[in-house]
């Protein structure tokens, strides 16, 4: 319990007897005055030396009764409460000012990571090399591994377009069938390309099997929600676990080792890559992109996709609503050739350790 601490009443009333009511001091005290002289340290230091009790310590009128305070004209108190107030106004500025240094030193590493992407996103982060494959050669594998998909029956007739946008002569952006887009927000190199989410990955929702099927939940197979994903870090373990009886009943896949994943409710474009084979909730996505020699695409859309998917008609997300199956498959991401996607992804990683370091 706090003890020496002055208060001012404002209102009429009784007190308790572990308060003290100072009154009749008008003639020589201004009640301000008296205020901040009992807040100070010359007056607190006397009470720590006045002070009873091991544990709960103590004061009574006779012990503040004898305490000295510096006690100038009534005069000079007016002028020394207008002094201290008016430092106050001071103190509270500074505090202000002081909190949105220390906002804008919290989010400043943040906002610098996301310069670098929106700068890498536009080409400029590493030089170009004419040596490269044309992005064209990347679109002929993605579109070679999608028509051997479709003949083992694992994705449909409509999946094997590749939608591709395009800037038209009057600036405006059209996909395959002339229809605008809202989309992009970044010009970039005339040798990249920005398609369609759907036409770069196979994508697939998770499911939680029902709550109150005791026989669903166990110990058999990780299942993650959102919760359990490292912001872009590997996912090494899951809160809960799903039966086998409930992967058969409600027909989940399990997602392998390697697999990306990212949140497109609550938490947009949160990414992780699972270190365990596991299954997952409705409201993260398992991420499996074509022609992924390497795991260079997959790697290339962790570091983007948190962007990527705050951009344009995804915005909506950010406002309290959440993406869908339709408006992920419409995301678009700017993309190259798989060299230069490569040293994107390397340059991407040193600078974003070079941000953490500073900042630690």
């Amino acid at each position: 319990m706090s003890f020496g601490r002055p208060y001012i009443l404002n209102v009429d009333g009784a007190i308790h007897d572990g308060w003290l009511a100072i009154s009749n001091y008008e003639n020589s005290l201004n009640k301000d005055y008296l205020f901040y002289i009992l807040s100070s340290n010359v007056v607190y230091s006397q009470f720590l030396s006045l002070i009873s009790g091991a544990v709960v310590k103590n004061l009574n009128s006779d012990k503040v009764a004898s305490i000295l305070i510096p006690l100038p004209p009534l005069a000079e108190q007016q002028r020394i409460i207008e002094a201290i107030e008016s430092a106050l106004e001071k103190v509270d500025e500074y505090a202000e000012s002081y909190n949105r240094l220390e906002q804008l030193d919290k989010e400043f590493p943040d906002k610098l990571k996301k310069s670098i992407l929106q700068y890498a996103m536009q080409g400029k982060l590493v030089e170009q090399d004419p040596n490269d494959e044309s992005v064209e050669v990347l679109l002929e594998k993605i579109r070679a591994e999608k028509q051997k998909l479709f003949e083992e029956g694992k994705i449909k007739k409509k999946d094997l377009d590749i939608s591709i946008v395009s800037q038209g002569d009057d600036n405006s952006y059209y996909g395959n069938k002339d229809e605008t887009t809202s989309y992009p927000i970044y010009e970039i190199p005339e040798a990249w390309r920005y398609i369609k989410f759907a036409s770069l990955v196979n994508f697939r929702i998770g499911k939680t099997p029902p709550r109150s099927e005791a026989t669903f939940w166990g110990t058999e197979i990780p299942w993650v929600s959102i919760s359990d994903m490292p912001i872009s870090g590997y996912v090494t373990n899951t809160r809960e676990s799903i039966s086998k009886l409930a992967l058969k009943s409600k027909k989940i896949d399990i997602s392998p080792k390697g697999t990306l994943l990212m949140s497109f409710k609550l938490s947009i474009g949160k990414v992780a890559i699972l270190d365990i084979p596991a299954t997952h909730n409705e409201a993260i996505i398992s991420i499996f992109p074509y022609a992924n020699k390497e795991n260079i695409i997959r790697d290339y859309l962790m570091i983007f996709l948190p962007l990527i998917s705050t951009l344009g008609d995804s915005k909506d997300a950010i406002k309290g609503k959440t993406l869908n199956s339709t408006s992920i498959s419409e995301l678009l991401s700017p993309i190259s050739n798989h060299e230069e996607m490569k040293r994107i992804i390397s340059k991407v990683d040193l600078l974003f350790q070079k941000v953490s370091q500073l900042f630690e």
